[in-house]
């Protein structure tokens, strides 16, 4: 920046400050009237100059984990027309090309399938007539198995595709793709490619994402049990920052912000957040119903109570894992008809800092019913002051009912006995 160097910190650490409205706010990490990124790297360099003002350079990770690199000039004040005026600059290099992306299936193929790869290129780069399938030796010698044409598939915004077609390959082994210089990681061709290829989703990941629960996996304690407050009656004419909606009545016998009990069992958090999303939770169900009922596997890696709130990963119990996740939606989804006669949209954190929390699901609230009567750090050991509950969204809806009643009627079939 204008001469002085500097150099960008691998984790946050820029400097902060507090405003008079008490928000925390980065300060410039450098200030100038040019910026240059990467003067070392031709293949990165650029260049900002403010014509106007000032450039300033932040450390927008301070505020955000999914925050980075922040270049901005402060718009004046009492000032129209032309108010802030860059000039950006890119280094260039004459000739340069994008390397060939090869794009096969990271699993691997099945002997009898079709094989198919996709080769992406440069606009400007110049195809090659073939491509080599290699196959490794126990020794890590690499040995020629097929080599093929490739068929131009045509241009799709700024590339170029081709397609290789190697189906007549069935030997079984480890094997990777050579287009030129480039080389693709290993894939596998074996019969048994898909025998364990869903091991990861029953063992791992949906416990990981079993709301309620305790879950642990060896020396790791992935959250505790969470939201044992839910929830609060979601407040009327409301339209929520996640696209969630209240309507101008409950539909409920509840008032808004009264706590509604028997919901806090049961469900997986939503993809990128913790809500109980219940269109979400009975499309799951009936999933792991239809898997159950057309091959009905027995593995079972994971130890789950639902009396104390527990789950252990890779320690068996002898129940099934498809049966025990079947188990744990389906008490989410009765426990919405047990305290309120049908399903309801869902169940969403109240207040946009707990929503974009990317830590552990427990640390979201204190576990204690929120009552309004005691202060904000009361608590009798049951209740608390602290109004950090999550609300349940409870507007009348029939297919909601449809999909509930359509998943709990076919876990009845998985679970019965």
């Amino acid at each position: 920046m204008d001469g002085k160097s500097g150099a960008f910190p691998l984790h946050p650490s820029g400097p902060m400050t507090v405003t008079a409205a008490g928000v925390a706010e980065p300060l410039p990490l450098a200030r100038g009237q040019r910026l240059t990124l990467a003067p070392e790297d031709p293949a990165r360099r650029i260049s900002i100059e403010g014509k106007s003002g000032e450039v300033l350079l932040y450390d927008g990770r301070n505020k955000a984990q999914n925050g980075w690199y922040v270049v901005r000039s402060l718009i004046p004040s009492g000032k129209s027309g032309l108010v802030v005026d860059w000039f950006v600059s890119a280094s260039t290099l004459p000739g340069w090309t994008r390397a060939p992306m090869i794009a096969y299936s990271q699993l691997g193929y099945h002997p009898g399938q079709r094989k198919v790869a996709v080769i992406e290129l440069d606009a400007n780069d110049t195809p090659l007539p073939e491509v080599r399938v290699l196959k490794f030796g126990h020794d890590g010698t690499l040995t020629e198995r097929y080599r093929g044409p490739v068929t131009r598939w045509g241009r799709y915004l700024r590339y170029e595709y081709s397609i290789l077609d190697f189906p007549e390959l069935k030997e079984t082994g480890l094997y990777l793709l050579e287009y030129g210089s480039t080389r693709t990681r290993t894939f596998r061709i074996e019969p048994d490619l898909y025998a364990n290829a869903w091991h990861l989703t029953s063992d791992v990941y949906l416990p990981v994402q079993m709301d309620h629960m305790f879950v642990n996996e060896a020396y790791r304690v992935w959250h505790g049990a969470s939201h044992l407050d839910d929830a609060l009656q979601a407040p009327v004419s409301h339209e929520h920052f996640d696209l969630h909606a209240q309507g101008p009545t409950t539909d409920t016998p509840f008032k808004p912000g009264e706590h509604i009990p028997g919901l806090s069992i049961g469900g997986w958090y939503d993809a990128g957040d913790f809500d109980i999303r219940t269109q979400t939770q009975y499309a799951v169900v009936m999933s792991l119903v239809q898997t159950w009922e057309q091959y009905r596997p027995t593995r079972g890696e994971t130890t789950v109570d639902q009396k104390t709130r527990c789950v252990d990963i890779h320690v068996p119990d002898g129940t099934p894992g498809l049966l025990q996740q079947i188990e744990h939606g389906t008490l989410a989804l009765i426990a919405q008809h047990r305290a309120l006669g049908r399903a309801i949209p869902g169940i969403v954190e109240a207040h946009l800092d707990q929503y974009t929390l990317l830590g552990d699901g427990s640390t979201k609230t204190d576990n204690l019913v929120y009552d309004p009567k005691l202060g904000k750090h009361e608590s009798d050991g049951i209740r608390s002051g602290a109004f950090d509950d999550r609300w349940a969204f409870t507007s009348r809806t029939t297919p909601l009912n449809y999909g509930s009643a359509a998943a709990l009627a076919a876990a009845s079939s998985a679970l019965r006995g």
